[in-house]
């Protein structure tokens, strides 16, 4: 069995935030692989650990699958039950290397909501807040524009799986940015992977960032790929929460 996810806590100072949602809460879980590499205990721990943390909202930032059509149904059942007011999803490449339509299925059947370059607001705290999802970067399924059509103004929290540089989505009005992909690089090896990860365009390989006001946080996700072992410095499946605060 490998090592259980770890509940990863952070405050998120967002510029121009509304003070009804200072201190609002997030679970953010990503890349979780069910299927061969990825057993369901240990996404069932995950999630058992996002319902514990009691968020406002839980967020999905894709790759829920890894390579193969039959592990389309499994998603359903592994990822049920997640807490929050509501449950807010986008899609990454596993996706759609295996069927994005079936798989956004198998999450709209649990009542999530999925976004395919799309937004949806939410009444959280008498205040709106909207999730903007952008489909995947990777497989060219994203349309930024028709993401960000509609969208309301207020707190914009944008959901994407790739981990690009946010500050281009930040002149539309996001404040947050919230990515996976890189399960921290998986198996780090100092000096190696970090070089590997930039030569693919990955410059956020995990964590917080802070890159001119615009926030970005790539969580390392919970799954596996290729192996059932994380290993290194910053690898560790994990549940973020993030905490919004006022900046």
């Amino acid at each position: 069995m490998p090592a259980a996810a770890v509940v990863s806590e952070h405050d998120v100072p967002i510029r121009g935030l509304d003070p009804r949602h200072d201190g609002l809460r997030i679970a953010h879980l990503s890349d979780v692989h069910v299927g061969r590499f990825t057993p369901r205990a240990h996404v069932r721990a995950a999630v058992a650990l996002a319902v514990a943390a009691n968020p406002d909202v839980t967020v999905l930032t894709g790759d829920y699958v890894c390579w193969s059509r039959t592990e389309i149904p499994l998603v359903e059942d592994w990822l049920g039950g997640l807490g929050g007011q509501r449950v807010v999803a986008v899609l990454g490449n596993h996706d759609y290397f295996t069927s994005g339509r079936g798989v956004a299925a198998a999450l709209a059947r649990n009542g999530y909501d999925v976004l395919r370059n799309a937004s949806t607001t939410i009444d959280v705290r008498g205040a709106p807040l909207t999730f903007v999802g952008i489909d995947d970067p990777i497989t060219r399924h994203d349309d930024t524009d028709a993401a960000f059509a509609g969208a309301r103004p207020g707190t914009r929290i944008v959901l994407v799986h790739y981990p690009a540089d946010p500050r281009g989505l930040v002149v539309r009005g996001a404040q947050l940015v919230l990515s996976g992909h890189t399960h921290g690089g998986q198996l780090n090896v100092p000096g190696v992977t970090t070089r590997m990860l930039r030569r693919v365009g990955i410059r956020f390989r995990g964590g917080l960032y802070d890159l001119d006001g615009a926030r970005l946080y790539v969580t390392t996700g919970v799954g596996f790929v290729g192996v059932s072992l994380r290993a290194g410095a910053g690898t560790a499946a994990e549940v973020a929460v993030l905490t919004l605060r006022r900046e």
